[in-house]
């Protein structure tokens, strides 16, 4: 692990601007709402890269520091099991200018996340959290843990899932404690069953899928992967984002969009490879934004729909972002297939959209 830290990769980089985006976006809006909020990241490391490039618990520090508000109201709490990571972050938290502006001081604790953290923070009431997991293999994170931390309102989790080992771990009885804490054991037991025969990609699909499936049994319905290639092209990790919220998870989207892969017509496939990768899309790749609009007249023909509902309901587990919605609404328009009642330029999420019937 101290390899790791020996240098900034690309992908940590983009890691690291991803959660401190978001951070930003997730920390304005709800410390408009709420007297206190907190972040939290109990897998944080030094905070430096022996290069010297800031990692995300810095980041996250001198976005609150610049922003007068956040400074009054956010709790930040840093942990690593690491003795010398954590007394290595805690001197370069110290040294950041502005620090002592913080209303808060960031707290820094060394110690193990364990089972028992995942039941105490299961059984307290909290404000609005946002953490971040991000630990070297899987030890330690768990769907009890994530959903400890996100049960209450205003609470998101962005955490780092280690396909490559946890692919390998699926069949390791080794680790099955730790594959039973992420999937549950009868989830797992059928993924078992469902990826030992298959190639790579589709056991990739079935993995992200129950990973998915296990959040929505405990009440987390939007989850948000987005995948990190290595250079050989070949799968690294997830960064996962899972929330309670419609509007935090279309927040994230749009952040994981900025960073990634689009495809011809602009639509993101949430996916980060490095530069010295070489993929290329290919020629013939799908193009899912041109069978959008067939997908809108038959989930909602013969219906009336706000723009936001629209957005809300049918973007969930899709690629597009609202702007795709309008750009393809707005052709509907033009061919007659739908009506945007009073409208006068653009589709504000109140316009009212009506499908044609089916078969007129």
């Amino acid at each position: 692990m101290a390899d790791f830290y020996s240098e900034q990769e690309e992908q940590s980089r983009v890691k690291a601007e991803i959660v401190s985006k978001y951070f930003v976006a997730w920390a304005q809006i709800m410390a408009a709402q709420s007297e206190k909020i907190a972040y939290v990241d109990l897998f944080a490391g030094p905070g430096r890269y022996g290069d010297g490039q800031k990692s995300t618990p810095l980041l996250v520090l001198e976005e609150a520091i610049s922003r007068p508000l956040l400074r009054s109201r956010l709790v930040t709490t840093f942990n690593d099991v690491n003795a010398g990571y954590a007394r290595a972050l805690q001197s370069e938290i110290d040294a950041l200018p502005g620090i002592r502006t913080l209303r808060y001081a960031p707290e820094v604790r060394n110690g193990e996340v364990t089972a028992e953290l995942a039941s105490r923070l299961e059984a307290m009431k909290t404000g609005p959290i946002l953490s971040f997991l991000d630990p070297w293999g899987y030890k330690g994170l768990s769907i009890r843990l994530v959903w400890g931390i996100v049960k209450d309102w205003g609470c998101d989790s962005i955490f780092f899932f280690n396909y490559n080992r946890i692919n390998m771990g699926l069949t390791n009885e080794l680790v099955e404690s730790h594959m039973e804490a992420l999937f549950g054991s009868a989830r797992l037991a059928v993924l078992r069953s469902q990826v030992e025969s298959l190639e790579s990609v589709q056991r990739e699909a079935y993995v992200s899928s129950a990973l998915k499936d296990a959040f929505a049994a405990v009440g987390v319905p939007y989850f948000l992967p987005f995948k990190f290639w290595r250079e050989d092209n070949r799968l690294s990790h997830y960064l996962c984002f899972v929330s309670k919220h419609f509007l935090a998870y279309s927040i994230m989207k749009d952040i994981m969009a900025k960073v990634g892969l689009v495809d011809a017509d602009g639509v993101p496939l949430l996916e980060f490879l490095p530069k010295t990768a070489g993929r290329q899309l290919r020629f013939d790749a799908p193009r899912p934004l041109l069978e959008l609009p067939a997908q809108l007249a038959q989930a909602y023909h013969g219906r009336t729909l706000t723009m936001k509902a629209i957005f809300e309901q049918h973007s969930v587990d899709q690629p597009f972002l609202r702007k795709h919605y309008v750009a393809v609404i707005t052709e509907m328009e033009e061919r007659g297939e739908v009506t945007c009642d009073e409208r006068k330029r653009g589709l504000a999420d109140h316009i009212r959209v009506t499908f044609e019937p089916a078969n007129r």
